[in-house]
């Protein structure tokens, strides 16, 4: 969680960040912990009434706390209590602990914080702001409990955000979870800012039965809740039928011993994941509420799986090959505690299944033979080798569940971390690379792995010439979560190619969501597998139906399913930017234009300094005939993006348009200084130095142009019109030629030439 958010283009109304995104993004489902704390919530504001989710409803009618639950089932009561579930979310007041606000300090980049303790009934946490002034906050609640714990502030009623600075219970010191990072009041990224909004980006995993009850005109919150944390009720549900005292409990049912579905509910809170809708049902299917974010983005994950930004544990274990052969997380952990059933040191939890005479047939492991370690060694541990740490917040190490094999040989070709040079940091790669191959040889078992990993890494630096190895790789591959992460690299960098659509059509029909998902997300961009993309309305699954329902936005008839489902889905967020922009480019697309433009002008204010945000909205500026102030959007997103020379070129357009041709050559000028390559920018830099009587530099400039694009034949005609304009036919003649040797059948240069007397072409 060190960098900041930023957006990025969207497309197929699916944004992609250019830089990582933090983890309460894209309605990511956030941190694994909660608590119980007062029951049904705080009293409602104003006398107005707040629904809670539908599955919530026989949980208030029949008054279900944890308490209510633990007074039957007491040995899962006394596991669960004391547990980083129980623990996570809470009231505090004044003596709470006292030993955090005796008086300490900790400075971070915009503020210093002191952490005192009066008369009052909250401690208070007073912020040294940079321009003098002083704000004494009262926190109200804690999130988390180990290794780290953040507090609650509410800024305005009903509203909480969380502080910059957390308490080490460990150490026993204040420090900030940002690091070095800088983020000043005003930003997004602020503590005060909407990416750290406790009652969107936090507490849907941090409470039971949570509602934010989010009023979008009103901009502010009515938060309600059964029970702070996660309690009973969150992971099981109302348990319809289920009687106490011969009473029959009404409700959703949830299905509590299946631990495939209940490991699902699980993953609700444990990924990286873009939210369908406002809430996750206990027993829910996955893909029903949650769009996981794939491995198909470098900035979440290195080209092996292995875990690169905060992306928690479902993203990396469903690609695992221990997902595809069937273990959920309550195979390894206790529901209740959260602990590991069995112990790692010695370890006896990966040999209850990789042990000889195993009930799954796993292959048999011999630790000590397997890993050239000796027995009781760190290096021993099965664990330390295939689900190695990476350290979130500064505090929060968290292991990798794609359960990786280590290879140093991918460290040296890609720069991929691996668990060999991570312990044996004293040593070369080389040396590692030949310890690898002295204990395991030159595996051809390997070679897949390792062809796998090489392709990715080449899809991530955009090279689309790996596509044909991507969907040959997809073929042979067994888990689901890789033929769905290959399938959108390769739609990614060839939408619409033939065979990109011939795998869709193949993987369109499979019995994993995920994968009939991606499929329609690829189908949509072909034309012709249009009837496809509309049998995916009917989906039994609702993310499927909704890649189906984005693609075919326009024409979904008003009242309809569909409609409805993709208007809710659209409306879960619209406190947050990326969903502001979803919302607003499908506005957009269906002619509903001003509320489209409203929507994109709420997330540019929401998220001033986000680049594409501007640059979405002077597209639709533009494309209305306000080119004046879609010319001033796209430079507002230049100089967010200092690198990026598309958006003053698109910032040149509009000036153009809006009869600036000033102002358009400045900044054509800045594209082009930007990156030299942009050719487009060097062209029309070209025809506008041209029509300001400015021959020769438009015809250096135009030089350039050639220079970055040798295939365009637009650029030697533009060339060759202006030679002719100016009386030098055999210069024209000589450009046109040029065009025709790009192109030979290009038109207006065959024209051209026939005018100048040529003939015989």
């Amino acid at each position: 969680m060190s960098l900041k958010h930023r957006l990025a283009d969207s497309s197929n109304g699916s944004p992609r960040a250019r830089h990582p995104l933090r983890w309460w993004v894209l309605g990511v489902v956030v941190v694994l912990l909660a608590v119980v704390g007062t029951a049904f919530g705080p009293p409602l504001r104003d006398g107005l009434p707040v629904v809670a989710p539908a599955w919530a409803a026989g949980i208030r009618e029949n008054k279900l706390s944890s308490e209510y639950c633990i007074s039957c089932h007491q040995a899962a009561g006394t596991l669960w209590r004391g547990s980083q579930h129980h623990l996570a979310n809470r009231v505090i007041d004044h003596s709470y602990p006292a030993a955090l606000f005796a008086g300490q300090e900790f400075s971070s980049h915009a503020s210093k914080y002191r952490f005192l303790s009066d008369a009052g009934p909250q401690p208070v946490i007073e912020e040294h702001r940079r321009d003098g002034s002083v704000v004494a906050h009262r926190p109200s609640m804690v999130i988390a409990h180990e290794p780290l714990r953040q507090f609650l502030i509410e800024t305005q009623p009903g509203t909480f955000q969380t502080t910059e600075v957390a308490w080490d219970p460990a150490k026993n010191e204040w420090f900030g979870p940002f690091g070095s990072e800088e983020r000043n009041p005003g930003e997004w990224g602020h503590w005060t800012g909407q990416s750290m909004n406790w009652n969107s980006m936090c507490a849907r995993c941090h409470m039971t039965a949570f509602n934010k009850g989010y009023e979008e005109t009103q901009k502010r919150y009515r938060s309600i809740w059964v029970e702070q944390g996660i309690g009973c009720v969150q992971c099981h549900g109302p348990m319809t039928g289920h009687e106490k005292g011969g009473k029959a409990m009404s409700g959703v049912p949830t299905i509590s011993r299946d631990s495939a579905r209940m490991s699902q509910t699980c993953a609700a809170c444990h990924a990286r994941a873009e939210d369908l809708t406002s809430a996750f049902p206990p027993g829910a299917q996955f893909e029903d509420h949650c769009r996981l974010q794939l491995m198909s983005d470098s900035r979440f994950y290195y080209a092996d799986g292995q875990i690169l930004d905060e992306d928690f544990e479902w993203g990396s274990f469903r690609h695992s090959k221990m997902a595809a052969a069937g273990v959920t997380c309550l195979d390894c952990h206790n529901a209740h505690t959260g602990k590991l059933k069995l112990p790692l040191e010695n370890n006896s939890l990966c040999l209850q299944c990789h042990a000889p005479g195993n009930e799954r047939k796993a292959p048999v492991i011999d630790p000590v033979a397997h890993s050239f370690h000796l027995a009781g060694s760190k290096g021993n541990r099965c664990v330390e080798c295939h689900m190695a740490s990476t350290t979130y917040m500064q505090r929060d190490p968290r292991r990798d569940h794609g359960f990786i094999i280590p290879d140093p040989l991918l460290k040296k070709e890609l720069g991929i971390p691996d668990s060999c040079s991570r312990c044996h940091a004293d040593k070369s790669v080389a040396w590692n690379i030949a310890a690898w191959e002295k204990w395991y040889g030159p595996s051809g078992k390997a070679e897949p792995r390792r062809a796998r990993t090489r392709a990715v890494a080449r899809a991530y630096a955009g090279d689309s010439t790996v596509v044909p190895e991507l969907l040959r790789l997809l073929s042979a591959e067994k888990t689901p979560g890789w033929r769905a992460s290959l399938l959108v690299l390769a739609e990614q960098l060839a939408p619409g190619s033939a065979d990109v659509i011939a795998t869709a059509e193949r993987l369109r029909s499979d019995v994993d969501p995920m994968l009939r998902a991606v499929a329609v997300r690829a189908l949509a961009q072909d034309a012709p597998s249009r009837s496809l993309v509309q049998e995916a309305l009917r989906d039994p699954v609702r993310l499927v139906r909704l890649e189906a329902a984005q693609a075919l936005s326009p024409e979904l008839a008003t009242g309809s399913d569909s409609r409805r489902e993709l208007d809710d889905y659209l409306d879960v967020m619209p406190e947050n930017p990326i969903s502001l922009l979803r919302r607003g480019q499908d506005r957009f697309r269906r002619g509903l234009r001003d509320e489209g433009i409203a929507d994109l002008r709420t997330a540019v204010a929401s998220d001033p300094l986000s680049a594409p945000l501007p640059e979405a909205l002077g597209f639709m500026l533009n494309a209305t005939g306000h080119s004046r102030e879609a010319a001033e959007q796209f430079e507002r997103a230049a100089g967010l993006a200092p690198a990026d020379a598309t958006s003053p070129y698109y910032a040149a357009l509009a000036w153009a348009e809006a009869g600036e041709t000033a102002r358009a050559e400045v900044m054509l000028r800045e594209s082009v200084k930007r990156d030299p390559l942009q050719a487009r920018a060097w062209y029309n830099l070209g025809l506008l130095l041209n029509r300001s009587k400015r021959v020769d530099e438009a015809l250096q400039v135009l030089a350039s142009a050639e220079t970055a694009a040798p295939r365009d034949a637009d650029i030697p005609y533009a060339v060759a019109t202006i030679f002719a304009q100016h009386g030098r036919p055999i210069e024209a003649m000589a450009a046109a030629r040029r065009a025709l040797a790009i192109a030979p059948d290009y038109a207006p240069a065959i024209t051209l030439l026939q005018q100048l007397g040529v003939t015989g072409l």
